[in-house]
């Protein structure tokens, strides 16, 4: 049987109950739900199973639908989410990144961060940027290009100076409120951040996550187990799919 591969601009997790995949190119989610997956997991270089559910045994048999199996899978080949050539397509393995366990910068209300005049320059330039991106270009671009910059300019063995980034994401979360709210713009306002944070040499990932039973996607960045932009206990909630 020919093996495939998944396309470079595609990206799986698994969640309790479903193979979630992110097509960058077509910036669409795509799910397969637990009868599906032995199907194409027999196709597909690499690809995960979910665990069994709640009652199920290890190993046990999952039935799966073959028809919308195998419907899926065509489904997948036809918007060239696969590819049989292993020189451009990439096992089909799950991110795997640190759990999110603390908040780059506490909330006090007694205690606002200090906000100079590089702060506001630099957090009206990184919006402005951001927003144009969004605007003009696809987000397999904005991804490759934040990739790029990150790969260009930050250096493995140089440590985070944790103290500029709280300060300077402090500055931040105080000015955000004047153009957006991180509530209703999770990817901008994660996008706008990396940038920003850039013009100080600190280089922290950008994620994107998922859950299933509802669907719903959430953007935030994080460095370690530090989360620069949220609460830890929610993006816990979430699993990544992307890092950047």
């Amino acid at each position: 049987m020919e093996s495939y591969f998944l396309a470079p601009h595609v990206y799986p997790c698994v969640t309790e109950d479903h193979v979630v995949l992110l097509d960058l190119r077509r910036s669409q989610y795509v799910g397969l739900s637990r009868d599906q997956m032995q199907t194409v997991a027999a196709k597909v270089k690499g690809w995960p199973l979910a665990a069994p559910a709640s009652g199920e045994p290890a190993g046990g048999d999952v039935r799966p639908s073959t028809a919308r199996a195998d419907a899926m899978f065509a489904k997948m080949l036809a918007a060239g989410m696969l590819t049989t050539d292993p020189a451009v397509g990439k096992e089909a393995k799950p991110l795997e990144m640190e759990r999110a366990e603390a908040p780059l910068v506490e909330d006090d209300l007694e205690a606002q961060p200090a906000v100079t005049v590089r702060h506001v320059i630099r957090f009206l330039r990184a919006s402005l940027v951001a927003a144009l991106e969004m605007k003009w270009r696809p987000i397999e671009r904005i991804i490759a290009a934040a990739n790029a910059r990150k790969s260009r300019r930050s250096s493995p063995a140089t440590a985070m100076d944790v103290e500029t980034a709280r300060r300077a994401v402090g500055a931040f979360i105080r000015l955000r409120p004047l153009l957006f709210g991180a509530q209703d713009a999770c990817l901008f306002d994660s996008l706008a951040l990396v940038r920003y944070l850039s013009y100080y040499r600190i280089f922290p990932t950008c994620v994107i996550g998922v859950q299933t039973g509802p669907f719903a996607a959430h953007c935030w960045v994080q460095d370690g187990a530090v989360v620069f932009n949220d609460a830890p206990e929610y993006v816990r909630r979430y699993t990544p799919i992307l890092a950047v």
